[in-house]
């Protein structure tokens, strides 16, 4: 079973353990940012026994909600962590009056652009380098206007 629920700074040490399994971590300081920060959310996915398995951040400007990060620790991967945690940013944007949300990923990332295709994004624009030398990053957004909050998980997932 997956359960989702607002990170807070009692799960910042899990938070952090997680970072180490990803090529690009980010500090302490950016994740106390994403926990602390006005206009965000942050979710931590937990499997059965309650550990710390996946964590999202999400954050609302004006009508654009942005994805900053998901990470799924190793032996949780492909088996729907990331994808609960994105559906419920979804739908928390759509709450907050979102009319688009945006994100980067990594091109070569091939199981996150299905993920996301599959949610509606469409890519947008590329970085060059944007995480490192020769490591581009896709641009992808998600229209929300006219979208029921409700239907977001029902959405069919599409093999683009």
């Amino acid at each position: 079973m997956i359960v989702v629920e607002s990170a807070s700074l009692d799960d910042l040490a899990d938070i952090l353990d997680l970072e180490a399994h990803f090529d690009t971590p980010w500090s302490e300081d950016s994740w106390r940012e994403e926990l602390t920060g006005g206009g965000r959310l942050t979710l931590v996915a937990r499997d059965c026994p309650g550990g710390v398995a996946g964590v999202a951040a999400f954050q609302l400007v004006d009508e654009v909600a942005d994805l900053h990060r998901i990470v799924v620790a190793p032996g949780h991967r492909r088996l729907g962590f990331a994808r609960v945690m994105l559906v419920s940013g979804l739908q928390w944007a759509i709450g907050c009056g979102a009319r688009r949300m945006m994100l980067e990923v990594d091109s070569a990332n091939d199981p996150a652009v299905r993920l996301y295709r599959g949610y509606g994004f469409t890519p947008v624009a590329t970085r060059r380098d944007y995480y490192g030398t020769g490591v581009d990053a896709l641009v992808m957004e998600r229209r929300l206007e006219g979208v029921d909050a409700d239907s977001v998980g029902m959405w069919d997932l599409e093999e683009n």
